[in-house]
């Protein structure tokens, strides 16, 4: 089967990753104010569903450069409206999707279970083998490895699962190599 993923090629070296923060303008949650200072520097914004109108993404994009994928909850909007992303670095390959058990990646997503065949399911899904795959939906930031690959799950910013703290995902490409951290605003 061939990959369905949008390539995007990558040449920046720090990006931060967003999800699941459903935002709704005229009665729905906001980004935290604290947010914005947060993601200064970032060299490309990545979404991973769950963001809700194109208002946030139009917000995100004043920062930085937006790309995404979809989740349940987003408008349609040509940043976000593919399934797969791959970020295509000279160095670094990252596979993006909104739900990893839908895509065939994992067996849960709480906490993240690859699935047994985790490597021959990424290139499947992406169309190329990955170093890091960032995964969604959730709303808890969580990560974790699966053969050989990083594994990020940024939670949300805006609406943390329960018992989670508000968090979004770096990651920083340096000398060929993935650094991938949790960044938390409480």
């Amino acid at each position: 089967m061939a990959s369905a993923a949008m390539v995007w090629p990558f040449d920046g070296r720090h990006v931060a990753i967003l999800a699941d923060c459903h935002i709704h303008p005229g009665g729905g949650p906001a980004f935290p104010p604290e947010l914005f200072d947060a993601l200064e520097g970032a060299d490309l914004i990545v979404t991973l569903g769950d963001m809700g109108e194109a208002a946030g993404l139009d917000q995100l994009a004043e920062i930085a450069p937006v790309i995404g994928v979809r989740g349940q909850d987003d408008s349609d909007d040509p940043r976000t409206d593919t399934e797969f992303l791959v970020l295509a670095g000279d160095d670094v390959t990252i596979g993006c999707v909104f739900d990893a058990v839908a895509a065939g990646l994992a067996t849960s997503s709480d906490p993240f279970t690859p699935a047994a065949d985790f490597a021959a399911a990424a290139e499947r899904v992406f169309g190329r083998p990955i170093d890091v795959l960032l995964v969604a939906s959730t709303h808890k930031p969580a990560q974790s490895q699966a053969a050989g690959c990083q594994v990020l799950n940024p939670g949300s910013a805006v609406l943390p699962g329960e018992g989670a703290r508000r968090a979004f995902g770096r990651l920083t490409v340096e000398e060929g190599a993935a650094d991938l951290r949790l960044a938390y605003l409480d």
